[in-house]
């Protein structure tokens, strides 16, 4: 899609979705909290949702998730309801909650957060958070990817790119997250698929081309925006 065409799109009907009956049905207990997470503005929709939580069902005993990018959290609602569904694992959320990103990017933030009220977006992602109950499996760490990722100790089962997408910006949370991915443990990155880009909105698209190949991964594939993969091996490994 290209950029003009994108921008014309309205911000209430590209990124508030409505859950049909049929999906309410068939998602069982989870087709609440997709419903939850649908009607809070956001980009993780669709199969790649779906898929999304399905992987999370997946992942070990008290898995470790972690998630670049939470910005008013309807997609940390839908990972933290698959982690409260399966009864264990615990979801990280990284956001600085100032709205920044790439040059693209940010007056689509700005046109949406007009609408809550001038409250901050901090505030807003605790409030979606807490209507879905979801508090007690969902921990935030307030920061730019690479100021977090400076203390964290935990190995993680599933990394989820979805922050600051100009090339600098997906490259710099990537090389900072990717050494505690465990090998096993699952890559995602949004917003990369083949498609026409806006200028410096491509990052994350030029990261999976880049970097998500063998060795170093398995089991690549692509949901809609997503790009989804398996850490087969260490940093050491990379062909550059």
């Amino acid at each position: 899609m290209g950029e003009k065409e994108h921008l014309a799109v309205p911000v209430q009907e590209r990124w508030v979705e409505e859950i049909s009956v049929e999906e309410l049905a068939r998602y069982g207990p989870l087709a609440e909290y997709m419903r939850a997470s649908a009607k809070i503005p956001g980009w993780l929709r669709g199969e790649e949702a779906k898929a999304m939580a399905s992987l999370v069902s997946s992942l070990p005993d008290n898995c470790v998730v972690v998630e670049i990018g939470s910005f008013l959290g309807s997609s940390s609602v839908l990972l933290g309801a698959a982690l409260k569904l399966r009864g264990s694992g615990k979801l990280h959320c990284v956001d600085p909650f100032d709205g920044s990103g790439d040059a693209f990017s940010v007056p689509i933030y700005n046109n949406i957060l007009e609408g809550n009220e001038g409250k901050p977006l901090r505030q807003c992602f605790h409030e979606n958070i807490h209507a879905a109950d979801l508090q007690n499996w969902v921990e935030v760490h307030q920061g730019s990817a690479d100021e977090i990722s400076k203390s964290w100790r935990h190995p993680i089962d599933l990394l989820f790119l979805d922050g600051d997408h100009s090339p600098q910006g997906a490259r710099l949370a990537y090389e900072s997250w990717f050494p505690m991915l465990k090998v096993g443990g699952i890559i995602a990155i949004h917003n990369s698929n083949p498609r026409e880009y806006a200028k410096d909105h491509n990052g994350s698209r030029l990261l999976a081309l880049e970097e998500i190949h063998p060795p170093v991964y398995t089991d690549i594939h692509l949901v809609e925006t997503t790009t989804f993969a398996r850490k087969a091996a260490t940093g050491e490994s990379f062909p550059h």
